[in-house]
């Protein structure tokens, strides 16, 4: 992206629920940040009829897994940008009558806000070893970036929206609202100025609950659209190369 410098970068993504042919937006932070942590909490074993000689690692993972929607729900303005901290798999134990020695817990982080997610993921390592310390237990804590928050430059966003307008008319295009999804197109966004949107694959005679989400056995679209996103690109790149819209 430095040789040639690229001034501006577009991009477009199917949307499953969105009708069909239609455009969606969200100017400023439109997806979410993506982290994945990993917790390895170290206790002690033992046998399960004599608990009081272990450190239980269960038993803190389970603090922890509480402790950190505690997070998201006693630490963290809501009102500044959606945060959402889920843990997807927690691995321990051999047999039902033996405390494990460790417990290994895996999960996501998203935010839509670069700074409440550097705040989360500090409050996420003292929520962690605070309670492991608390039992006696020690945990290691390791977050890695999958991607960064999906940022629409409202500039340069503001006049890409009437490309799309002359392609599908005012009435489907619409600013649709952020979610927690998360995109690798974000990284794009440290280069140059982005804009990234959806085009709707939603059959006309379906209801958005009556089809598939995406990433799912069942995913659907109908490719009646498909036509509108091609169009979309070329009236991006010829109305931005005739205005220069897009330039600082």
């Amino acid at each position: 992206m430095d040789n040639p410098k690229l001034e501006v970068v577009f991009g477009l993504h199917m949307a499953a629920q969105l009708p069909v042919g239609m455009f969606g937006f969200k100017l400023g932070a439109a997806q979410a940040s993506s982290d994945l942590f990993k917790i390895t909490v170290h206790g002690k074993g033992s046998h399960g009829a004599m608990p009081w000689g272990s450190v239980d690692p269960i038993v803190v993972s389970a603090q922890i897994v509480e402790g950190l929607q505690h997070i998201v729900s006693r630490q963290s303005d809501l009102t500044k940008a959606p945060l959402v901290i889920s843990v997807g798999s927690l691995h321990t134990g051999v047999r039902a009558n033996i405390i494990p020695e460790t417990a290994v817990m895996e999960g996501t982080i998203r935010s839509l806000d670069a700074t409440m997610r550097k705040e989360t993921h500090e409050k996420i390592r003292n929520t962690v070893n605070n309670i492991a310390a608390a039992s006696g237990a020690t945990a290691d804590v390791e977050i890695k970036t999958q991607t960064l928050v999906n940022y629409n430059d409202p500039v340069l966003a503001k006049k890409a929206i009437l490309s799309l307008v002359k392609v599908a008319g005012p009435e489907n295009v619409y600013e649709s609202t952020w979610t927690t999804a998360a995109e690798d197109f974000s990284f794009y966004g440290e280069k140059a100025p982005t804009f990234f949107f959806s085009l709707g694959g939603l059959p006309k005679d379906k209801k958005p609950n009556e089809v598939g989400g995406h990433h799912t056995p069942d995913f659907y679209l109908d490719e009646s659209g498909f036509t509108n996103g091609v169009k979309a690109f070329c009236h991006l790149v010829i109305d931005y190369g005739n205005n220069n819209y897009g330039k600082r």
